[in-house]
């Protein structure tokens, strides 16, 4: 079998040309060949066809092998070329091999030139698939999907590929190897210190670490680095060669994850306690109050009863934030302006802060309207503004603002917000002490403080978060060290009016005859509570359990106007007893009270259109209020 081969020959004789073929054809080729011997020719017939072999005579009147070789080299191509002369000197024959040549045969010994064109022709066989090999590889690189790059010690890109170039937000690689790694690419220049000392020392193949960069816009991404060190005969680093992943979106799940699993727990902590202890609150406050009432203004122990009073709205108002925290607090939605919460807490606010803190109130006169709690925005803005307040210990100035704003829903949607353009916009910002980046990372965490033993439980931010996140908002925060903090609260806007409240503050509440049947496992509550209904001029019915309110129920012969039922009870709920009841006596009105979330009243926190709750601990006011409201309700 012959071997097909495509040979150019530089050769101004035929006759040399052909004893060339008939050599080739008796060392097993089948040659297909051009003869050339102008340097137009060559150029013309190198620019036509792909060339297995290039052989050319080194002397010819108006050509050389010289001048073919520069050609063939000129253009880059790798073919093997080999000289053939009558006559060679050693001097030509180094010469010829410094400028290309692979071989020098004299044409009088024709019989080496088998054995070159072989040899020639498996070694250019050998670069091709090495060439491809590395063009195989370049290719992997530059469309992989993690970004590869190597860097020197010094902290300069030497190679980049296209995932790098897109984790870093450049337009190109030329653009990113242009960059000092400690100044552009690194958020804190001392963290790639910090690593270079490690990797430096490190034998291991591969160092998984991780660190903070910042893309060209500013962004930060948490990127996580397979990291190796090449090293030179004397064991100096030469170069790094580095993985990277953008980890980014990763981390931020996980956060939400342990965040989510942290408000599980104390969510598990809060329902287990909150029936319980508002019980015990309802007793302590509703007591005070009726003391209170009954005490007149110059008696010596009206201080005492209002320091427990004072007691128990600190012990409920930390049960409502484990609650509101871990959203297990009823949640009674209605369409409302900020601006009216912030009016509505305005003096309380000022008295709060103290007379060394400016209060600067700026609120926009068409603000739209959001759903949400009224109670639960009163938290958060109480929560940040006490905050505030604890930033400025020698004074300051806190400011309020509202504004209309419009977002990006896909930025919104990245917060975890509803995915909507236009938000009502709650700031408070301080002239206080501000934070750090580690602070500031950790301030939504439950249980997480900075204020010393006893001044803060670490629920406060947790409880901004959580009403804000269940409210479909979200949270922006802007802090430096001795700068002064700004949180800014967006919640969603709806296209509706909002209400106005229509209790007034400190109005006394009309009472009634009517009956009311009050249901309560809790001995304590359930006699607190009739004594506050009978204060008001109704008949009370009372009843432990549900079982013996049906029996009640049955056995009385006059109307019962209001069923007032506890939610979680034992063998049947208020729920449960609500039902029943409704199909044996249905003009029955029915309140339900209790001190945290059940799924048989409320779905998600939210409670269900048309039922009436009570929300525990209550005060005789808010009790009486709301069993007036129901009765007088259509």
């Amino acid at each position: 079998m012959t071997i097909p081969l495509r040979v150019l020959i530089a050769e101004d004789s035929e006759d040399d040309a052909l004893l060339i073929v008939r050599e080739l054809k008796r060392g097993g080729y089948d040659p297909t060949y051009e003869r050339v011997a102008t340097a137009a020719a060559m150029a013309a017939a190198l620019e036509r066809e792909r060339w297995d072999l290039v052989i050319g005579d080194h002397s010819m009147p108006h050509f050389s092998g010289t001048g073919a070789l520069a050609l063939v080299r000129g253009r880059g191509l790798d073919v093997p070329f080999i000289c053939v002369s009558g006559t060679i000197s050693e001097e030509m024959a180094v010469a010829a091999m410094r400028a290309g040549a692979n071989d020098w045969v004299t044409k009088g010994q024709l019989k080496r030139l088998i054995p070159a064109i072989e040899r020639e022709l498996r070694e250019a066989k050998g670069r091709a698939a090495l060439r491809a090999s590395e063009t195989g590889y370049e290719t992997l690189v530059e469309h992989a999907p993690v970004g590869i790059y190597r860097s020197s010690p010094e902290g300069r890109f030497l190679s980049v590929n296209a995932a790098l170039v897109r984790i870093l937000g450049y337009d190109s690689a030329p653009q990113v190897l242009q960059l000092d790694m400690a100044r552009d690419v690194y958020a804190d220049s001392a963290e790639r210190q910090r690593l270079l000392d490690r990797d430096s020392y490190t034998d291991r193949e591969y160092d998984e670490v991780e660190a903070t960069w910042k893309r060209r816009d500013g962004r930060l991404l948490t990127v996580q680095l397979s990291v190796r060190a090449v090293r030179n005969a004397d064991r100096q680093v030469h170069y790094y060669e580095t993985f990277v992943r953008d980890v980014t979106e990763q981390r931020r799940l996980q956060q939400q994850l342990v965040q989510s699993q942290k408000m599980e727990a104390v969510g598990r902590l809060a329902g287990g306690i909150a029936h319980d202890f508002n019980n015990l609150l309802t007793v302590i406050t509703t007591y005070c109050d009726l003391l209170l009432e009954d005490l007149a203004r110059e008696d010596p122990k009206r201080d005492d009863v209002e320091q427990v009073r004072k007691a128990a709205d600190g012990a409920a108002a930390l049960t409502r934030q484990l609650l509101a925290f871990s959203r297990q607090q009823v949640v009674e939605p209605r369409v409302v302006s900020l601006n009216t919460v912030v009016e509505g807490l305005q003096k309380i606010l000022r008295r709060v802060i103290g007379e060394d803190i400016d209060l600067a109130i700026t609120l926009a006169p068409d603000l739209g309207a959001v759903r949400a709690d009224v109670g639960q925005l009163e938290q958060v803005l109480m929560n940040l503004a006490v905050n505030a307040r604890d930033a400025m210990p020698t004074g300051g100035r806190l400011t309020i603002e509202t504004a209309n704003v419009e977002h990006d829903p896909d930025y919104a949607r990245d917060q975890e917000a509803a995915a909507v353009r236009r938000f009502a916009m709650l700031a408070v910002s301080d002239t206080g002490c501000g934070m750090d980046e580690a602070t500031k990372a950790r301030i939504f965490e439950p249980f997480f403080t900075t204020k010393e033993p006893g001044k803060g439980t670490g629920l406060g931010l947790a409880t901004v978060y959580g009403i804000v996140n269940q409210a479909g908002g979200f949270i922006w925060v802007y802090s430096e060290p001795d700068q002064g903090t700004s949180f800014k609260v967006y919640l969603p806007e709806v296209d509706a009016t909002a209400e106005r409240p229509t209790a007034v503050p400190g109005a006394r509440v009309p009472g009634g005859t009517e009956t009311v049947l009050l249901v309560e496992d809790a001995a304590a509550v359930r006699a607190v509570t009739k004594q506050v209904l009978e204060r008001q001029g109704y008949k009370v019915l009372e009843a432990a359990d549900g079982e013996a309110a049906l029996q009640l129920a049955q056995r009385h012969r006059g109307p019962i106007d209001l069923l007032l039922t506890d939610v979680v009870m034992p063998r049947l709920s208020g729920r449960e007893l609500a039902g029943q009841f409704a199909r044996l006596r249905p003009d029955t009105r029915v309140l339900y009270a209790s001190g945290y979330t059940d799924d048989s009243v409320v779905r998600h926190g939210i409670l269900e259109s048309g039922t009436a709750y009570l929300q525990k601990p209550f005060s005789p006011e808010s009790l009486a209020r709301k069993v007036r409201d129901v009765l007088d309700a259509r």
